[in-house]
């Protein structure tokens, strides 16, 4: 028996709906979706079957989620694979950040490390990590954190990153991205560990 399952959705153009679907069952629905996150288009139809998750749009037919299909292609746009992760083990504590260390069978670098502002720093803290710095040790990539590009002012300066002031802080948002994604590669990410040491702030 067939079921009817009406899909009402209101964005302000910041959220963006996320469909899965059972590979098991046979379930298919129409929809009128604009997806304004990757340009002004429409989704006319996805459905789950035995051959995975597709779509159908503007009379093309997408396979999602195979092994054979390229990764982070979206109907045929590569997109940057960007996976965010926090650190805030003891999240009372004022930490040093010293290293990262990512596990991973591809290369990463960090565009992104930003330390909320605090009462010792008003402006935050801001750097990141060039994949130039990564070096792969025991199959993990491992690189030193870089110092505060703000350090002394609110706009970021390259200069800083060698001599500012030490990251520390009581959590760090860090922006990963997958070097080897343009070739829509699959890379498998594991584990991020991020080490610290008491800080003296």
């Amino acid at each position: 028996m067939a079921r009817q399952i009406d899909i009402l959705s209101a964005s302000s153009g910041i959220h963006y709906l996320e469909f899965g679907m059972n590979e098991d069952e046979l379930a298919g629905f129409a929809i009128q979706l604009w997806i304004t996150k990757y340009g002004a288009r429409a989704v006319d139809w996805m459905q789950s079957i035995g051959m995975g998750f597709i779509t159908f749009m503007g009379g093309n037919l997408w396979i999602h989620n195979s092994d054979t299909a390229r990764r982070c292609n979206l109907f045929g746009e590569q997109k940057e694979c960007i996976v965010g992760v926090v650190s805030n083990e003891e999240p009372t504590k004022v930490k040093l950040f010293d290293s990262i260390s990512i596990h991973s069978d591809g290369q990463w670098e960090v565009s992104e490390v930003i330390i909320p502002k605090n009462l010792n720093y008003p402006d935050g803290m801001y750097s990141k990590i060039t994949k130039e710095l990564f070096k792969k040790r025991g199959g993990e990539w491992r690189a030193r954190f870089l110092r505060n590009m703000k350090t002394g002012q609110t706009a970021t300066s390259v200069i800083d990153t060698l001599s500012g002031e030490p990251l520390n802080g009581y959590e760090c948002y860090m922006v990963l991205k997958n070097v080897n994604n343009p070739n829509g590669v699959q890379v498998k990410l594991f584990k991020v560990d991020v080490n610290c040491s008491s800080s003296r702030v």
